[in-house]
């Protein structure tokens, strides 16, 4: 059961959809595999549901990559901060970077996203992604990453 704190339509760009890109540090809390990671995700905040769907692909520099799709929820804690937690099941290809031991990967993730000026949004996260002990070995891993949100135009 999903609970309204809030109306949606008072958040910025409330019936806006918005490009969001990360930039992140990934596996800083196991620190087997560091490196960096960015992000790109499509978030549909146009649909009047509470739980809204995004889609996005994540790549570091050891050539890991995360194509994902999922669902959000955004709490407005003030006009000018929201709290967002997110879910999404995603395919996750090691290359050189950390060995999750699945290609079946979810990622869980909360957000504080500031609103400024302009409809665009700015904000810091922690996601955790594991493979929910699907395979033989589940070492899960921890990115934090800065966000910028951008309207789109269309």
């Amino acid at each position: 059961m999903i609970f309204i704190v809030g109306n949606s339509n008072s958040l910025a760009g409330g019936t806006k959809d918005y490009i969001s890109f990360s930039t992140a540090l990934f596996d800083f809390l196991q620190n087997d595999v560091t490196s960096l990671e960015a992000r790109i995700e499509y978030r549909v905040n146009s649909v009047k549901w509470q739980l809204k769907p995004f889609a996005g692909l994540m790549a570091n520099t050891d050539g890991g990559e995360y194509i994902y799709s999922g669902v959000f929820y955004e709490i407005p804690i003030t006009k000018f901060l929201n709290l967002v937690p997110s879910f999404a099941p995603g395919l996750y290809f090691k290359n050189n970077s950390k060995d999750l031991h699945f290609v079946l990967e979810f990622r869980s993730q909360l957000e504080a996203i500031f609103v400024l000026s302009n409809k665009i949004r700015a904000g810091l996260s922690f996601n955790h992604i594991s493979n929910a002990s699907l395979g033989k070995v589940n070492p899960g891993v921890e990115s934090i990453a800065f966000t910028v949100q951008l309207p789109v135009p269309w």
